[in-house]
């Protein structure tokens, strides 16, 4: 009964109906036909009713297929029609399930794209209203934003110029894009807008945010450092142009004057080609291309040759450079070298700053893992104001000389130390001298690999 068609057991049940009711009214009255007649009028509703629970089960398994429990599948039974019905729905129901997997999938891609993405991106529609946006996007717009969709912009970010950009293709579905700083994070950003189509057919705004504020130091950088090396270049080579000309015009014939201005050229030309190098080889720290060459390094006599190499030109300025360092210290693994060249640029400053004499101290002694070079002198001490610009390119505490160092040393000297691994730091007091500070690796931390610059 089970695999007969439904029409075809209505009518077999009908048929065996009217032939039992007819069969009844042949061999008994009138009153045994209507009884049978009941019974097989009760037979047929019991049948209907049957038939109706079957239905409403499959309509309330296609409701649950469809929309409450994706894993539910119908049961193939009763009637032939409704069987090959709850096939054909759970085969539907396998495809749409497999559907909706890869829609979820998709849709849980590009969220750990979005989320991991370093640029903002934020979906705005015409009225400002911020559907969407990604951490990046809300970690640019500020460290305190509360968001949540539908939130507008301009709470946001009090940013009306970025609010304007935003929902411009939303409003008039043409793309735009601007630079400015946002205050709140203190940081220059481009964005990007377009115009999307929704599902509704509405036009909304793809925002794209990326933050250029590292570009845009390199590029006020870049700028600077052309400003100063022409400032710094231009003093020389006008003194050359000038010693020259002085010549050209005939005091060239007196041999005295012309030894001394020959004199002047050629220091001129030294500290031009000193400035230059100077230069090249900060720009090779900056850019990774310098190699250290480590070797293990005893620092106390690492410090005694420093000073060795010093005291003649001390004495003649009246200047004492003492060595401090401990008993039994851990070697130093450095490029001897390069380090030379830090501990070098700071004892000449340190006697650069006192010509009327005094004492230059070069310590070492342990910190934790690692060792501390210090270089101390008594001399006048540096302005407050002036020492957190002391490592910069080109900086000179005393801004109107014009002869003397080039402002590099320092920048170098902190470069090197980095690339080393260690640390640079500055302490000072106007009238109470000097102490520059250098962290360092021992060489059990160094590694024994030379490391890029």
């Amino acid at each position: 009964m089970a695999s007969w068609s439904l029409r075809w057991r209505i009518l077999t049940e009908t048929v065996l109906l009217v032939a039992v009711t007819a069969a009844a009214a042949t061999l008994f009255d009138v009153a045994g036909a209507v009884i049978v007649g009941i019974l097989a009028a009760l037979t047929a509703a019991y049948r209907a009713k049957q038939l109706s629970a079957q239905f409403s089960r499959m309509t309330e398994g296609v409701l649950r297929t469809a929309s409450i429990d994706r894993s539910y599948r119908i049961s193939p039974e009763g009637p032939a029609e409704l069987s090959r019905m709850a096939r054909a729905v759970n085969r539907l129901a396998d495809r749409l399930v497999a559907a909706m997997q890869a829609t979820d999938a998709e849709r849980t891609r590009l969220g750990s794209i979005l989320e991991s993405m370093a640029e903002g991106v934020m979906l705005v529609d015409e009225d400002g209203l911020v559907e969407f946006a990604n951490p990046a996007a809300l970690k640019l717009l500020g460290p305190e934003v509360e968001y949540k969709p539908g939130v507008r912009l301009i709470t946001l970010n009090n940013n009306y110029e970025l609010n304007e950009i935003a929902t411009l293709p939303a409003r008039s579905g043409r793309a735009d894009k601007a630079q400015f700083e946002i205050r709140a994070t203190q940081s220059f950003v481009q964005v990007i807008a377009s115009p999307v189509d929704d599902r509704d057919g509405r036009t909304k705004s793809v925002v794209i945010l990326t933050n250029i504020t590292a570009v845009r130091q390199t590029d006020t950088t870049r700028r600077e450092f052309v400003s100063n090396a022409s400032h710094e270049l231009r003093t020389p080579i006008a003194a050359i142009k000038a010693a020259a000309e002085t010549l050209q015009r005939g005091a060239g014939d007196d041999p005295e004057t012309r030894r001394d201005f020959l004199n002047r050229i050629l220091e001129d030309s030294a500290r031009i080609e000193q400035m230059v190098q100077e230069m090249l080889e900060l720009s090779r720290l900056e850019s990774g291309q310098t190699q250290l060459h480590l070797v293990p390094v005893d620092p106390a006599r690492f410090l005694q040759d420093v000073a060795a190499r010093f005291r003649p030109l001390a004495e003649n300025a009246g200047v004492k450079i003492l060595v401090e360092a401990e008993e039994g210290l851990a070697p130093l693994r450095a490029d001897p070298v390069k380090f030379e060249q830090v501990l070098t640029n700071l004892v000449a400053n340190s006697l650069n700053a006192m010509p009327g004499g005094g004492t230059v101290v070069l310590r070492v002694r342990p910190a934790g893992k690692r060792l501390r070079f210090e270089v101390t002198d008594d001399g006048p001490g540096i302005p407050p104001a002036h020492l957190p610009h002391l490592f910069e390119r080109f900086y000179k505490v005393d801004q109107s000389r014009s002869i003397g160092g080039s402002g590099l040393g320092l920048a170098i000297s902190r470069h090197i130390v980095q690339v080393h691994g260690g640390e640079i730091s500055v302490a000072s007091r106007a009238g109470s001298g000097t102490t520059f500070s250098i962290l360092m690796p021992c060489a059990e931390q160094a590694g024994d690999a030379d490391p890029a610059g």
